[in-house]
């Protein structure tokens, strides 16, 4: 059984601008590998309106931290009315994109309970979760700062990449 403790509730970073979202989409996979994540792609979503493209970006990234926990951060991206554009910079042209962006991110400390002996009665299972909730809170809990550093590093490492954005294309 698996029990999920949030350890960041929806840290927002929101963007209107120039940019391009294949950009955004290597950076969070350049963050994510140099971390020691696991991405879990959840949906994608691309709709075309009359005022540009809206796209919808759920991942998960996963990484283990003990035997027992593993880190889980939720990135949702709401990226809206993108337009393709054109700029001329240094004599060339570039294609970019134009548009809004919303990020929000979430973070989770799992924690697997084996089965086995604590598991096999309702009574011992009431006492295993009675001694990990109290008892053993500050050996599990250890894990919370870790995720939550992590998690806003990538907040960090995304509002920097929008904020070079602004200077690179605008």
């Amino acid at each position: 059984m698996v029990e999920k403790k949030q350890v960041l509730y929806d840290l927002r970073t929101a963007y209107n601008g120039p940019f391009l979202v294949e950009e955004l989409y290597a950076e969070v996979d350049n963050w994510i590998n140099e971390k020691g994540f696991e991405k879990e792609h959840k949906s994608k979503k691309e709709h075309v309106t009359k005022n540009g493209k809206m796209i919808e970006w759920v991942i998960e990234a996963h990484k283990q931290l003990s035997e027992f926990h593993y880190a889980v951060i939720v990135l949702r991206a709401m990226l809206d009315n993108i337009k393709d554009a054109t700029i001329k910079k240094d004599g060339k042209k570039l294609a970019i994109n134009h548009g809004e962006a919303f990020i929000s991110i979430d973070a989770f400390v799992q924690s697997y309970v084996h089965s086995g002996f604590w598991q096999t009665k309702p009574v011992y299972y009431f006492i295993r979760t009675l001694i990990d909730k109290y008892v053993y809170a500050f050996w599990t809990g250890r894990h919370d700062g870790v995720v939550n550093a992590s998690a806003r590093d990538l907040s960090k490492r995304i509002r920097s990449f929008f904020e070079l954005q602004g200077y690179k294309y605008g």
